[in-house]
């Protein structure tokens, strides 16, 4: 089997499809759909069920997808600041970040409306001596311009303590720092701060012992800034007290599920996927054939984790722990915005170390005791010893 390389043509759109989530999910499912409503044209037995049935999961798609932004800023409940809580995979990371990224993109247009509009004012509040307004105004064009001169490299208004990129544009977010809690940098107005793992580095072994500096971070931040603040935590008890003082609501998360998976398309990356393991397995593939469709599985497994919906289980109550809402949240199976994972990654432990492999090299592979093949670490002699690997 001779087949032609994949060039760089090839490369670029399949990455520029997986900057597509929305896209992709709206693609694969108008298409699905609309097939089943044609079936009543060319087999009029069967379409007399699926049409109706494909005409509903279309409206139902598109319904989902539109009504995105609209149903996830419901969970500020109109406050300004909102804490996730709830345990690992319960989704307080992925939903908050959606929440706070739809915050930022709708705070950056009221940023520009008002700018635009309050500059017409600015000659009059001269006339009237209207200071107050004045200052105010001043605030805001800092703001507007600050954003606006980044605005192609960085997502407006949008502060993060994990860096967050943008889907389609590569845009960043601007990073959540010590100066800025400690109010040594000024945050523009209108930004939407997203504090990950609040309780991580700001718990409650420190609540009682903060720097008064931070303290009135919080107090201000709740009493007189134009903003809003979404944070996430594992445990309500973890989080700092000067952080719970700030939240107006909790939304506590009990799990997510994948909707409208792609199952069709994930059998047939099954089949691609066996298929080819027993060919390179066999030794019928060369290496040129193997590169080829191993880059095409590789490519077909990341586009179906892009297409579908999650599904978040959500129970909103206040700080003071009075019941407020149960609700179920559908989002994009990945949302608008991702984690960078190797700047995520070094917020933590492992910071830039490099990954150390010392002991691996002794790693033997015994010959089989009872059919299977038994590993064992030994200690190693020298940091220099070569590996050894005897064939089972």
């Amino acid at each position: 089997m001779r087949l032609t390389p994949h060039n760089a043509a090839w490369f670029a759109k399949q990455e520029a499809r997986l900057e597509e989530p929305l896209k992709n999910t709206k693609r694969y499912y108008t298409r699905r759909e609309v097939i089943k409503m044609f079936s009543l044209l060319y087999c009029p037995p069967v379409g007399l069920f699926l049409a109706p049935v494909g005409l509903y999961n279309l409206i139902k798609t598109y319904k989902r997808l539109n009504d995105v932004e609209t149903d996830i800023a419901m969970l500020m409940n109109k406050g300004r600041a909102v804490t996730f809580d709830g345990t690992p995979g319960s989704g307080k990371t992925f939903t908050g970040k959606e929440l706070a990224y739809i915050l930022a993109r709708k705070s950056w247009e009221q940023l520009k409306s008002d700018y635009y509009t309050q500059r017409t004012m600015v000659a009059q509040w001269v006339l009237a001596g209207d200071t107050v307004k004045l200052e105010a105004f001043k605030a805001l064009e800092e703001s507007y311009q600050f954003y606006k001169k980044n605005e192609k490299d960085y997502i407006p208004c949008l502060v993060s303590s994990v860096p967050l990129r943008e889907y389609g544009t590569g845009r960043m977010s601007y990073k959540l720092t010590d100066e800025m809690f400690l109010q040594i940098d000024r945050l523009p107005e209108r930004t939407v701060i997203f504090n990950d793992e609040s309780g991580l580095d700001q718990g409650a072994d420190t609540s009682t012992t903060a720097d008064k500096d931070r303290l009135a971070h919080w107090r201000f931040f709740r009493q007189f800034y134009n903003g809003m603040f979404v944070n996430t935590n594992q445990d309500g008890k973890q989080n700092g007290i000067y952080m719970r003082r700030s939240t107006d609501f909790v939304n506590h998360l009990f799990g997510q599920e994948w909707l409208k998976e792609p199952r069709a398309l994930q059998r047939k990356f099954e089949r691609k996927q066996e298929k080819f393991y027993k060919k390179l397995n066999s030794g019928q593939l060369s290496d040129k054939q193997a590169d080829y469709f191993g880059q095409e599985l590789y490519y077909l497994e990341k586009y179906i984790a892009t297409i579908g919906f999650r599904r978040i289980t959500c129970r909103t109550t206040t700080k003071e722990g009075a019941f407020v809402s149960d609700e179920k949240i559908i989002l994009p199976a990945i949302g608008g915005v991702q984690y960078n994972d190797r700047a995520f990654r070094n917020l933590y432990k492992c910071k830039d170390k490099e990954i150390d492999l010392k002991g691996w090299e002794s790693l033997d592979v015994q010959p089989p005791k009872d059919g299977q093949p038994e590993a064992t670490a030994k200690t190693p002699t020298s940091g220099k010893q070569k590996s050894k690997r005897k064939a089972a």
